[in-house]
């Protein structure tokens, strides 16, 4: 067959590159929920699309290359795949039938190293639900699994970094355009990025890097700050928690009775005592809560002065001897069940795999395979400097979106409050950070935050973790009605798999919860049936119940300010690294990675 060939120039001008997208207008608060789009059929073959050229798009060459036509409940798509140098693996599916003029890219998690499509956070969402968007997905450009020891050994390609950092999700997502100007004979009217965890960061990656790929962008409990995050705060969730032998101290079977306790004493600030803390920050640890009396023989009910030390360590987070932070801050009080720690005193968890790897491989400029030992790793000024020697090529803290915003993009901003993965004061600070560097005006006009009460990583706890994050995205991209509160809910499978609200814990799974990728499609999943719901609102309001009604329905619920001081003030080294166009370009010279001039 006979190759179809799009000139550059051509496709850049059907996908509006360069031509300076409109904003959407400000439409009335009764504006529907997304735009009413036609749908659009293909003009050419699925067979055909095989044959697009897209090397001129991405700016490399594409390897093995093909179209075949995926059967799903939801419709018939033209599922194209292929790997574009060197090692970027892609798949981008395509409606056949109801194509309404959008395109989603769903971020990966972990480390990635594997090639799907799909979308969380869309449970509620029509369009996604229908299957009506464009979808993509790549591999990060490499491949391997999500976690343990052997994810980060792509790290000794140096482009492997490049790609992973920020070049697959943008080449990909300029392909998947041409594929879709291709296939419709028109570019998508409107593009759309959702990502968690590591999702999230590539999510901000794409608003900061390149604020012309996506209109509307949702970035959930990002690692923002990569190079602090998988090597400071998952080492001394390991270390902090550690004797001089190595052995572990605080496990699974414990932190109920530590989570308990701070349910006990701290303010929930929603009206209900539901044992969910819409504002963690004003509850402060204190020992006396947990610790067992001096010669108290059963430990059944208390921690013993060690399991309640290494407690407070994990709670404060990364220091040296002098009690200066390398991180900023660790998880918040009500995030216990959630920690990622062994179940044994000679186990290992979650955080060993992922801050080992990423040591040994990935994040300093020089991988040292010795380094996989966390023994060996030294919480100092030296080894923050090594491990932030590659902070501008991995980490999405540029505080600079004024690009994105004159694009017309707009930015949903969201992190689970019991999330031990990646602390939420994270979040919080790179939000401040763009507000300090944008103002709180122009920052509000195209981002908006929400903390998630009770919420763990990308989801899980014992708050309310099913919410639709899409829906507003687009009905503030696409009719400008921006979004005030958003519901969110607790499910059957919720309350299954966390019990009760207090007390009668069933055990976290070994080493902690993760965020576990969804199986490859091109449509979201159904929300699970609601048992109750409750309203998040924009930062830095809470929800508080307003006294009458059904506590466990939404709209009974009144949007009050924090009684946290703000800004918040954090006194840490990873401060430095959040801040305005903190990022560069790199390239590969001689084998190395070199920053690009």
């Amino acid at each position: 067959m006979k190759r179809i060939l799009l000139t550059l120039t051509v496709l850049l001008e059907i996908m509006g590159v360069g031509t300076g997208l409109l904003s959407v207008p400000v439409t009335s608060a009764q504006a529907a929920d997304h735009a009413s789009l036609s749908v659009i059929a293909p003009v050419i073959s699925c067979e055909a699309l095989g044959n697009v050229d897209l090397a001129p798009v991405v700016g490399a060459a594409v390897h093995g290359q093909k179209a075949a036509v995926l059967q799903t409940p939801k419709g018939t798509f033209c599922k194209v795949t292929g790997q574009i140098a060197p090692a970027i693996s892609f798949e981008v599916d395509l409606p056949m039938e109801h194509w309404t003029q959008r395109f989603l890219f769903g971020g990966c998690g972990g480390l990635c190293g594997m090639t799907r499509v799909g979308v969380s956070n869309a449970g509620a969402c029509a369009p996604a639900l229908n299957g009506e968007f464009v979808m993509a997905g790549d591999d990060m450009g490499h491949t391997g699994p999500m976690m343990g020891l052997s994810q980060g050994e792509f790290g000794k390609d140096p482009q492997k970094r490049i790609d992973f950092a920020y070049r697959a999700n943008h080449v990909t997502a300029l392909a998947a355009k041409a594929l879709t100007a291709a296939f419709y004979g028109q570019a998508p009217k409107y593009s759309y990025f959702v990502g968690c965890s590591d999702g999230g960061r590539e999510a901000l990656m794409e608003a900061q890097r390149f604020p012309d790929d996506f209109n509307g962008i949702s970035a959930g409990a990002p690692a923002a700050l990569f190079t602090v995050q998988n090597s400071f705060y998952h080492a001394w969730n390991v270390r902090g928690n550690q004797r001089a032998d190595g052995t572990n101290i605080l496990l699974q079977s414990r932190v109920g009775i530590l989570h308990d306790a701070v349910i006990r004493h701290c303010d929930t600030f929603s009206g209900v005592k539901d044992g969910i803390l819409e504002e963690p920050r004003t509850c402060h640890f204190d020992p006396a809560w947990v610790q067992c009396p001096a010669g108290h023989g059963d430990t059944s009910h208390c921690l013993t002065a060690e399991e309640t030390q290494a407690a407070l360590r994990l709670y404060k987070g990364a220091t040296d001897e002098a009690g200066n932070s390398y991180v900023i801050g660790g998880p918040l009080p009500g995030s216990e069940l959630q920690w990622a720690l062994p179940a044994t005193a000679h186990g290992e968890s979650m955080s060993y795999g992922i801050a080992a790897s990423a040591i040994a491989y990935v994040i300093p400029a020089q991988g040292d395979e010795k380094a996989a030992d966390l023994s060996r790793f030294l919480f100092d000024d030296e080894s923050f400097a090594r491990m932030s020697a590659l902070a501008s090529l991995y980490n999405a803290a540029n505080t600079n979106l004024r690009p994105f915003r004159k694009h017309g993009g707009r930015l949903i901003l969201w992190h689970g409050l019991a999330d031990q993965s990646i602390s939420p004061l994270n979040t919080i600070a790179y939000y401040q950070g763009v507000q300090g560097e944008m103002g709180v005006e122009q920052t509000d006009s195209f981002l908006k935050f929400y903390l998630l009460p009770g919420v763990g990583h990308c989801g899980n706890g014992e708050g309310f973790p099913q919410v639709d994050f899409l829906s507003p995205l687009m009905a503030w991209t696409e009719t400008g009605t921006a979004p005030g509160s958003i519901r969110t809910e607790r499910t059957t499978q919720g309350k299954d798999a966390m019990g009760p609200p207090s007390g009668g814990h069933i055990k976290p799974p070994a080493g902690g919860q993760i965020h576990v990728a969804m199986p490859s499609q091109p449509y979201a999943r159904p929300n699970a049936t609601a048992i109750a719901s409750r309203p998040v609102y924009s930062y830095p309001y809470i929800a508080q119940y307003a006294g009458t009604g059904d506590v466990n329905d939404a709209q009974n619920y009144r949007p009050v300010k924090s009684l946290v001081s703000l800004p918040m003030i954090f006194k840490s080294h990873a401060m430095s690294l959040i801040g305005p166009d903190n990022q560069k370009n790199y390239e590969v010279r001689n084998g190395k990675l070199e920053v690009m001039h």
